[in-house]
């Protein structure tokens, strides 16, 4: 601006502008020429009187921004009569700190145009202090979509779009600059506040920082390049991950003068790394899971099958006693080989309309007995919750787990408290959390103690599969795991909040339905008995116990059962006898027939032939789903006998007759 002042000054044309008061101001010897060429150029003046607070403007900028007339005012009016509402601020911020600080004035803004639109402008300030230091006047030069201007524009532009900012260092006076890109990325207001290197190296991650200084004293010494990622605080109190790319400038002689550079906010970038991890590994333990289940339920097939059919025979009932507490413990097996895939999104859920309150009263009234003394329980839950869809048995598991792990936490005592809301999760809500959730009505679940509470660089872990900080014996590390994978799989979330020495809280988001909750009446559960009637069913199954276990219980029931332990087996047999009324097969058989497509061949001989599928696990019954038909039930092993014959009743329903 001086400079600016200084060409002006040195005008030998005595020209005494008197349309043009501003000029007055400034100098008394300005050719009306030179105004014009200023206008032409896309630039005005300004003259701010401090303790007035009187603002003149040029004719240039009467021109430039299409007022009628020579505009004067105070400054605030002036600024939000030719500013973007956006930039004002940005503007008085500069004013600040050049009057407080003297960091020289200089304002990227939005300013009114003739053209009706807001152009790109740059402006330049230079302050007129008294002989005592008091600032008088203020005086300025606007430039209109010049070349200088439209390059910081569309460099804050692409530092916008980028999340980009950039930085330099000077090494005589390690005075460090930053640019807009990199206050905004930190949560900073821009040039707030002048930034010092020691700030700047304490906002690293403390574990970063010695290879982040070794890396850049390197690049000093050797004139190179350099290349880090750290974390750094967000005044919001998130961490962002940024990168930086930095290089040397040399002066004259070829020493490093300054380093310079950009900085990155990659943290949406890590996230989606992070995603794509998590869901790999799930994928992986969700396919070595998957196999586990599969042979495990067999042999719990195996088990409850021999329980069943031995009960039948013991008249003692001190013995039947014994049995049904060991079928309740297999069928708790069942529900333990579900938890497992769970958290690999694998399980089969049985979604119904639920009433939270309920769920956690009924909950509740039996839990608390397990709770030691010292321990009060304390809830909050509205009678107006909305319905959800979940599984009931899975919503249950979820709420028991992070009970006992709110009783683990409290180890000397404390207070838990359950309660539950309304809540509507705005399109904000995914990003800020990293999470994949739709935007619409929830219902929030919350579980919290006044526990130890969870440190930071735990809280980082505690959905990963088989981490613990119990001790061994103690936690298998999978609870929470299967608590996020329900989550997940029900189209929800869970979000934790912790606090060491304070606390913890885990909140369950469920997808709200629009519908009321129906009561189901209520059945009594009857006893089959021997109705198969002699229909004739054909069994493929190729674990030798589990098909031993299928023909016992189907010819107790009355039906004529033919065995078959492969796919192949099992075409060869109805190839030679077509009259069976029920084909009975599990999914994954060893040979080139698997269950499915043996159906689908034996149905080309007799096309109405009803089928039952069994398989060893939840995802083998979506195997090739145009094979499988909608009237077809599939049937997850093991199966408790009751609901094997009430299956095979309800699709033998249509035939009046068995073929026999």
């Amino acid at each position: 601006m001086s400079e600016q002042l200084h060409v002006l000054r040195r005008c030998d044309a005595v020209d005494q502008n008197q349309d043009d008061p501003v000029f007055q101001k400034i100098t008394e010897l300005v050719p009306q020429e030179f105004t014009k060429a200023l206008t032409d150029a896309g630039i005005g003046l300004w003259l701010w009187d401090v303790k007035a607070d009187q603002l003149d403007v040029s004719r240039g900028m009467v021109q430039l921004t299409g007022l009628k007339q020579l505009y004067r005012g105070s400054r605030l009016d002036v600024l939000r009569d030719l500013i973007h509402p956006e930039d004002v601020e940005a503007i008085q911020a500069s004013t600040r700190r050049l009057f407080e600080d003297g960091v020289p004035y200089e304002t990227l803004c939005r300013m009114r145009h003739s053209s009706g639109h807001f152009v790109w402008a740059n402006t330049y300030g230079s302050l007129v202090r008294d002989e005592n230091g008091e600032p008088q006047k203020m005086i300025g030069i606007v430039r209109v979509m010049d070349e200088l201007t439209r390059t910081k524009r569309d460099l804050l532009h692409a530092e916008e779009m980028a999340r980009l900012g950039n930085w330099t260092v000077d090494l005589a006076t390690d005075e460090l600059i930053w640019s807009q890109g990199v206050y905004k990325i930190l949560g900073y207001e821009p040039f707030s506040f002048q930034p010092t290197l020691e700030f700047a190296r304490k906002l690293r991650a403390e574990e970063d920082r010695a290879m982040i200084e070794g890396l850049i004293d390197e690049a000093v010494e050797k004139s190179g390049a350099f290349e880090y990622r750290t974390r750094v605080p967000h005044t919001s109190g998130k961490e962002v991950h940024i990168k930086v790319n930095g290089a040397i400038e040399t002066g004259i002689t070829g020493a490093p003068v300054s380093y310079y550079g950009t900085m990155q906010n990659i943290t949406a970038e890590i996230q989606r790394d992070e995603q794509i991890r998590q869901s790999q590994k799930l994928e992986t333990i969700g396919k070595l899971t998957g196999g586990v289940a599969h042979d495990f339920n067999n042999l719990l097939a195996v088990i409850l099958g021999s329980l069943e059919l031995a009960q039948d025979d013991i008249e003692d009932s001190g013995v039947n006693e014994l049995i049904q507490m060991a079928i309740q413990a297999t069928m708790r097996g069942v529900e333990l080989t579900g938890s497992m895939l769970s958290f690999a999104r694998q399980a089969k859920l049985k979604p119904q309309i639920l009433d939270l309150h309920s769920v956690v009263e009924q909950t509740n009234s039996w839990i608390a007995r397990t709770l030691p003394e010292n321990i009060s329980i304390k809830t909050s839950l509205p009678t107006d919750l909305w319905p959800i869809s979940a599984d009931p048995g899975s919503t249950e598991n979820a709420l028991l787990n992070l009970i006992l792990n709110a009783r683990d936490a409290m180890a000397k005592g404390g207070e838990l408290t359950i309660e539950a809301a309304n809540v509507k999760i705005d399109s904000d809500f995914s990003f800020q959390r990293n999470d994949e959730v739709s935007p619409g009505q929830y219902v929030m679940l919350a579980i919290s103690d006044t526990g130890e509470g969870i440190p930071a660089n735990i809280l980082r872990e505690i959905y990963e599969p088989f981490f613990t900080t119990k001790a061994p014996g103690a936690g298998s590390g999978l609870g929470l795991s299967m608590v996020q994978g329900f989550m997940h799989q029900s189209g929800g979330t869970v979000q934790v909040y912790s606090e060491p020495g304070v606390g913890t809280t885990f909140k369950l988001y469920f997808k709200a339905l629009s519908s009321k909750i129906e009561t189901p009446s209520v059945e009594t559960a009857k006893t089959r008995t021997a109705n198969g009637a002699g229909f004739k069913i054909l069994v493929a199954e190729d674990e030798k116990e589990v098909l031993e276990i299928l023909l016992a219980t189907l010819r107790q029931a009355g039906y004529a059962v033919t065995a078959a332990r492969s796919g192949d087996e099992a075409r060869e047999i109805f190839e030679a006898d077509p009259s069976f009324d029920l084909l009975l097969t599990d999914i994954v058989m060893p040979g080139s027939l698997q269950g499915t497509t043996l159906a689908q061949l034996l149905r080309k001989q007799a096309e109405d032939l009803p089928v039952v599928f069994l398989s060893g696990y939840a995802s083998e019954a979506t195997v090739r789903r145009n094979e499988v038909r909608s009237e077809d039930i599939r049937l997850t092993k093991p199966v408790r006998r009751i609901e094997l014959l009430e299956a095979l009743e309800k699709t033998l329903a249509s035939k009046v007759e068995p073929k026999l």
